[in-house]
């Protein structure tokens, strides 16, 4: 491994993502936010921005010496500098993607990571968030069950194929916050671009997939043993609104959304030409941010870093926070996540 200047990392650490083809994919990860997947793999639906998982990593980009290194093996070579700790994991615990559904998805649901460990399941369990960037007029999500049901009847509706008479549909539009613990059944419909941020797992359980051809394995019974079917479990969504300031002299406002057992989610906005001399976005484990809206630039003392929809970047342990500079016209939002994991 080549020997890294320690400037490195006192500055942001530009990614490149892994991409994912899905079925119902669409184009706005190339046309909103300006992706650039190969053409080979034809529908994209997922770009896995900040990915230590085995089946995407995602690699330090831009112009850094680091360029070209996977991210997790930066991370390990130089926990310290990079999040704040003598070692680090064999697997980043953090994965985040933006997701594009120009059709529905499939309705699934994740195991706990104490499922897994009890069953012997070589993947983690699966906890995660979505920032909705984008919803078309009348879009919805599925989430949880209208009434408590027993598996019976669940295999019983997914045999009938009218599953969706016992799903709850919320409406949904731009700026909502969707929490989504293990064990919710759940399924993004189409219309919606979201940022996820979940734990570094793949493992997802199909439970019904509205008559797709070709058609795709489903996993009944594992999801029926990880489903909770009380729908008084499902989490309620939260919208936080559009890029305002916090006060009469406040040009930023940070909101918590989410501190969780493996991650931690705020939500920083800036004001549309608004500047700070310290973006509360650093970490003392490092953290990501992601450009959810607008545009702005994060300085530090001797280095400018353009920020536009769709980014994202980590910003490492070792570095103090930096400014922030909002565009005139759009402002600036970012999604932070910190790792809060052990």
């Amino acid at each position: 491994m080549p020997l890294l200047p320690e400037d490195l990392f006192h500055r942001p650490i530009p990614l490149v993502p892994h991409f994912s083809p899905r079925p119902w994919g669409g184009e706005r990860l190339k046309s909103a936010l300006g992706k650039r997947p190969p053409p080979e793999l034809g529908r994209v639906g997922e770009s896995w921005e900040l990915s230590d998982h085995p089946d995407g990593p995602s690699f330090v980009g831009g112009d850094s010496p680091a360029a070209g290194m996977r991210f997790g093996d930066l991370a390990r070579a130089h926990p310290r500098e990079m999040i704040g700790a003598e070692w680090a994991p064999e697997r980043y615990p953090i994965l985040v993607k933006c997701i594009d559904a120009a059709e529905r998805l499939s309705v699934q649901v994740h195991p706990s990571d104490e499922w897994c460990r009890r069953t012997g399941h070589p993947d983690r369990g699966k906890s995660e968030c979505w920032y909705v960037l984008h919803a078309d007029p009348g879009a919805q999500v599925q989430l949880g069950f209208r009434a408590k049901v027993d598996p019976e009847a669940v295999r019983s509706a997914i045999a009938e194929g009218r599953l969706s008479d016992l799903l709850a549909f919320f409406p949904i539009s731009a700026g909502d916050f969707i929490t989504i613990p293990p064990g919710t059944v759940h399924a993004m419909l189409e219309g919606t671009m979201v940022c996820e941020i979940q734990q570094s797992s793949n493992t997802t359980f199909r439970l019904f997939d509205w008559g797709r051809e070709p058609r795709r394995e489903l996993h009944i019974e594992q999801a029926l043993e990880v489903a909770n079917l009380d729908p008084e479990c499902t989490p309620p969504i939260r919208h936080v609104g559009g890029v305002t300031r916090a006060g009469d002299d406040a040009p930023s406002r940070l909101v918590t959304l989410l501190r969780g057992e493996h991650f931690g989610v705020t939500l920083f906005d800036l004001i549309p030409g608004g500047s700070v001399g310290q973006a509360d976005v650093a970490g003392p484990r490092g953290s990501v941010i992601s450009v959810v809206h607008g545009s702005g630039i994060l300085c530090g003392r001797d280095w400018e870093q353009p920020l536009k929809l769709g980014d994202t970047l980590f910003l490492p342990a070792a570095m103090r926070s930096p400014g922030l500079e909002a565009d005139p016209q759009s402002g600036i939002r970012l999604v932070v996540t910190e790792c809060v994991e052990g």
